[in-house]
């Protein structure tokens, strides 16, 4: 019985560290949670681009997600379906891509691999591959 316990509570560990923001799954969940409660604006904190952007610049950004997320009626659901992370030659994972499965209700269904990337020590959605 304390072994099953032991292994219920490492898994419970797992899950958590699995579905923080600083995790490469964490952040695109942040992300698609925030697109689902149309907080457009919030979602773009979860972004990388290279370079600067103004803040004009991240106010239409936002427009641009909430007029594309609009057309398909919102997202109804998601899945992450898989993760590949990679890891530099110290063993750190730097970047990777994160693989989900988008519910709309307009009844469309999105696969798509998401690319993230870890930069000052937090996971972002890397714009800059795309």
């Amino acid at each position: 019985m304390k072994k099953i316990r032991l292994l219920l509570l490492a898994l419970c560990a797992l899950a958590f560290v699995a579905c923080t923001k600083d995790s490469p799954q964490g952040v695109v969940k942040e992300y698609l949670d925030l697109c689902k409660a149309e907080k457009f604006e919030k979602a773009v904190d979860c972004l990388h681009f290279k370079g600067e952007m103004k803040e004009s610049e991240l106010t239409a950004l936002a427009g641009k997600m909430q007029k594309g997320y609009s057309e398909s009626g919102g997202i109804d659901k998601y899945e992450i379906i898989s993760e590949d992370i990679v890891k530099d030659e110290a063993g750190n994972a730097v970047s990777g891509t994160v693989v989900t499965k988008i519910y709309f209700k307009d009844g469309k269904v999105e696969e798509d691999g998401i690319p993230v990337i870890k930069t000052d020590g937090k996971w972002k959605i890397d714009l800059s591959v795309k």
